[in-house]
């Protein structure tokens, strides 16, 4: 038993080694050597094209139809003693690479070592958590409409496995740390289009955040969450460029025990698999200046939309709810709507009449 797992073992690190070129060069060294060796022996109806390669086919992977042999005594002792052995070496050889770089590249997709450092446009989640990432990527993919393009999921947990192997929407891999240029590299976050950050701990967050805000595009909107707000607090002073976000449980209670029903509407707000829900897009420029009002009533009348909130930064910190409707509306400017689904800007009528 010990000899038979021996030997199995050393193939196993032999055939690893095996290159496809050192493979590719043997292969045309053995069909070279037989067809020399078979037109020696007088076997000319064996080495005619493309007969002989039909014959070394048949050969190899021992399937022996029987249409095409050796008629000589030589021919049939090469056969024999070089040919067969080394044909089904070199056909078992080549098979076994197959199904081995096969599976190798399940696994590196499957344990999360592909390299995604080609993709652009993408939305990287930072962090795993079962219940809660779960729950985040069905909400981004139940928005049809979304811009943004392939979700990665970035983890630094050695035990986790691709959590979405069936869905080709979402990709997944494994970071040395959350902070590392390498890795950061590898899952491409200079050219994410969207960042949501959300570590086991609220350290691992704030070293995540500071590490991804200063390598993103302009372009890029990064989100982050904490347990604790005066982490988040911390974020905001340091990367402005971040929208930073803290459990808010205490005032949802409050406001659902003074106002019965809020925490319904604004869980509704969130979700936009339970219908309406809260979308936002950026007035798009070369477009007409006009009010709130003015955009409120077009957005109802055309598109059942209804405006709720207006801001000059991505982040929203100055964010206003229930603008004035005489309050001036410029290119750049973020509106936050309410909508059954995702209306784009090019989709919106800038042409206003008074």
């Amino acid at each position: 038993m010990f000899l038979f797992r021996r030997i199995y073992l050393l193939c196993s690190v032999h055939l690893h080694k095996i290159s496809w070129p050192s493979l590719l060069l043997g292969s045309i060294l053995h069909y070279f050597i037989c067809w020399i060796a078979l037109s020696a022996l007088g076997e000319q109806q064996l080495v005619q094209l493309p007969q002989f390669f039909y014959f070394m086919s048949v050969v190899g992977s021992t399937v022996g139809f029987g249409d095409m042999s050796p008629i000589t005594t030589g021919g049939q002792q090469f056969v024999a003693w070089y040919q067969i052995p080394a044909s089904i070496g070199i056909f078992g050889s080549v098979l076994a690479k197959l199904i081995a770089t096969a599976k190798a590249l399940i696994e590196r997709n499957i344990n999360g070592m592909r390299n995604f450092s080609h993709y652009n446009n993408h939305v990287i989640i930072i962090g795993w958590h079962p219940k809660g990432t779960r729950k985040l990527i069905d909400c981004i993919l139940s928005d049809k409409r979304r811009q943004n393009g392939q979700i990665l999921i970035g983890v630094n947990d050695d035990n986790l496995i691709h959590p979405y192997p069936d869905n080709d929407q979402v990709d997944f891999a494994k970071m040395l740390s959350f902070s590392n240029e390498e890795a950061l590299s590898r899952i491409a976050v200079d050219q994410a289009n969207r960042v949501i950050i959300y570590g086991e701990t609220d350290d691992q967050t704030l070293m995540a955040a500071l590490a991804i805000a200063p390598r993103v595009k302009p372009s890029c909107h990064i989100v982050a969450y904490f347990n604790d707000e005066q982490n988040a607090a911390l974020l905001d002073k340091h990367c402005p460029n971040i929208e930073s976000g803290s459990n808010r449980s205490a005032e949802l209670l409050a406001r659902s025990m003074q106002d019965p029903g809020s925490s319904r509407v604004i869980s509704h707000l969130l979700n936009p698999q339970t219908g309406a829900t809260q979308f936002s897009f950026r007035i798009p420029e070369n477009v007409d200046s006009c009010t709130v009002g003015q955009l409120w009533q077009q957005m109802k009348n055309d598109n059942n939309a209804t405006l709720i909130a207006i801001s000059t930064m991505m982040s929203g910190d100055d964010v206003e709810l229930n603008p004035p409707a005489e309050r001036q509306l410029t290119s750049g400017h973020f509106i936050h709507y309410i909508a059954s689904e995702r209306i784009l800007a090019s989709e919106v009528n800038w042409h206003f009449t008074d």
